[in-house]
Formats: structure tokens, sequence, C-alpha cells
């Protein structure tokens, strides 16, 4: 799993003069551009125009020809694949990654870590519990990969069937034992539980399993654990490990989508009110040229052209030779809206991809927007 402790070794590469080449390729297989290799036919097109753009550069040439040797032997795991190669000291890695980042590619001193590090710092940790009267699985889900942590089993009797006349006071009394029973294996989950939020601190917790015992245990859950209650779910105890990451995914993109609606409900009330921020692809590019984007907000599969000023840096997407800041030519930019993201990221910003409803609301101000600075 690509960690911290793996983020400061490449970071390292920035006391190195030579220049590093980061590529992010999109690799999800539930995608059909992505299946039959399509992720290196799109690396292929990114080295390409790096290529282009920086001229005949031997060590640029010699890092794309790694890069694109690692892709092509690459077994899509994920959704994500950060390729890092260092030509200078030998380093040539792939590492998976299962949240989706912009495809892009970089080549500059040290390798460019800042899409990883906002994902980091975005993703928040679960912990699932899946309980029933006798059994308990207890899970950690960090960004988009679960390891099972806990498997508990109690000997818990099974509950009397009897029902006759002459057996209802044994009856009685051993089902109070098998409630009590029941009652401790509880206990026993939201101690195991707590452990784990002492040793590995989580963000959020969903409870799942049969209604009646998945409802115990939430109950029992002591008050610093229980405000990180997300979510009961029924679900069965014998759930295999991928379908609890689903069910998991499924309730994260709920969680998303709502909190991507109260964003843009937030955003759309400063454009009404004559607030810090602008809607509008010309509007968003005239801000983010003058370092005045904040946050960037975009529908899901925005496309727009543009044009970047080699010069000075500035943007714009009216079609003309000569930058309107310092009158250096212009170039135009594939993927233009990726391009503008990483400028904003680079700048200290924020972006928000929205989808969804938020994004059915930002369609009605041009599919993107901006809050700005000052």
């Amino acid at each position: 799993m690509l960690d911290r402790a793996v983020l400061r070794r490449l970071h390292r590469l920035t006391e190195h003069e030579a220049l590093t080449l980061t590529l992010y390729v999109a690799t999800d297989q539930n995608r059909p551009s992505h299946r039959r290799r399509g992720y290196v036919v799109q690396a292929e097109a990114m080295l390409k125009e790096l290529r282009s753009s920086h001229g005949d550069d031997g060590d640029l040439a010699t890092a794309c020809e790694g890069a694109l040797s690692l892709v092509d032997q690459l077994e899509p795991r994920g959704r994500t694949a950060l390729v890092v190669v260092h030509p200078a000291t030998g380093v040539a890695e792939v590492h998976t990654i299962q949240v989706d980042i912009a495809p892009s590619v970089h080549w500059r001193r040290g390798a460019f870590l800042r899409p990883v590090v906002e994902a980091l710092d975005e993703y928040e940790r679960f912990a699932v519990v899946l309980t029933g009267k006798k059994r308990a699985r207890i899970f950690t889900v960090y960004l988009g990969e679960i390891v099972e942590r806990t498997d508990l089993l109690s000997a818990t009797s099974t509950r009397a069937q009897t029902t006759g006349t002459d057996q209802w006071w044994s009856q009685a009394r051993f089902q109070r034992h098998h409630d009590r029973e029941v009652a401790l294996h509880a206990k026993r989950v939201v101690d195991a539980l707590f452990d784990l939020s002492l040793k590995m601190p989580f963000d959020r917790l969903i409870v799942a399993g049969p209604t009646e015992a998945a409802g115990q245990v939430a109950r029992l859950l002591p008050r610093r654990v229980h405000g990180k209650l997300l979510k009961t779910i029924n679900m069965a105890v014998t759930a295999t490990v991928q379908e609890v990451l689903d069910r998991v995914r499924e309730v994260q993109e709920e969680m998303e989508r709502e909190q991507e609606q109260e964003l843009v409900t937030g955003l759309l009330s400063e454009l009404h009110g004559g607030g810090k921020a602008v809607s509008g692809l010309d509007a968003v590019v005239d801000a983010l040229s003058r370092g005045r984007v904040w946050k960037l907000f975009y529908a899901k599969g925005t496309e727009a052209s543009g044009w970047e000023c080699r010069g000075c840096g500035a943007f714009t997407a009216t079609d003309q030779e000569r930058c309107p800041m310092c009158g250096e030519p212009l170039e135009s930019v594939k993927r233009f809206v990726d391009r503008l993201s990483q400028a904003v990221l680079d700048m200290g910003g924020r972006v928000e991809m929205v989808d969804g409803p938020a994004a059915d609301n930002l369609r009605e101000v041009d599919s993107i927007a901006a809050l700005l600075r000052y």
C-alpha cells in the first residue's frame, strides 16, 4: 500500500538537481476505456505530448522509456497507477492507488506527489464491525483497501425452541442465560473495537450484521466511538471481504454525494449573494491567471478547450495567438480542465469534482466555478 513512508522516500528526490518523471495513469478496469490495455495508450499519449513540449532532452527520453516499460508490465489492480522514474539515481517504480486521481505527467525536480497527499488528507479511515450473536469481524478500510483486523467467536448457546407447558420455566431460565451470553458477546465486540480505536484511530464507523445483533452493538458503543457511527446496515456475518468492501464503498459514495451537495450549495450562495465566487470558464480562467482561486469546482465529465502561456503561465479560454497578460505566444492545452485543476493545486488550493445532484446544480452555472481567495 502506498503510505506516507513511501511518500517520504520519494520526496527525497527533490534533493537531487536531476529532474524526475511522475506519471499518473487511470487503470480502473470497471471503465471500458481502460480495458484491453487502454491505460497503456493513455500513458503513451501523455508521454508523447510531454516529450514534444521539451524538445531534444535525452534524460527525459530515457525516463519516458522507463515509465512506459513499467506501465506495459503493469497488472491493473486499482484505480490509479503512480509511476516515478528518476534516471540519475535509478529509481523506477510503480504504485497502485485505490482511488481516482486525474491522469497527468510531470517532468520536474522531485516527484510530483501533491495529488496523493491530497487523497491521504481527504479520504477518511473507516472501521467496520460485522457482527452476529456468536461471531464478529472487524475491518478497516482506507484509500479503497480493506483489511480484516479481528475475527472474534463467542461460546453463545442456541436460543431455546421448546414451547411445552411442562418445560416453560426451564426454557425461561435458558433464555435469560442465552440473552446474557449474547450481551456478553456484544460487549466483547465493543471492547475489541475500542482497543482498535486506540491502536489505529479511525474517522468513521459502520456497524453491520443481522438487525438485532448490529443494533445491540451500536447501543453499547462508548460515547467517543458512538460519535463516529455513520450507519447501521443489515448484512450476513459470513459476507466475503469483497462484499464488505463493496457495501462500504456504497456508503462512502452516499456520504460524498451529500458532502458535495453541501459544498455546492455554499458555493451557489456565494455566487447569488455577490460573494467571493465566480462561475463559467472565462471567469474561472481569469481568476486563476491572477492567482485568486482558492477552491475550484467542476462537474464530473466537464470538458473545455483552452490555452496556456509558457511565458507567464497565464491561461485563456479564448483562441488567440498572444497572451493577454504578457504578449507571449500561447499553446493549446489538451485536457484543459485537468490542467486548471493542477494549477490550483500548485497554488495550494483545493479542487472538488462533483457528481450526482451536486453536479446537476453546478451545471446551472456552466459546470465550473470557483471560490476566491480575496
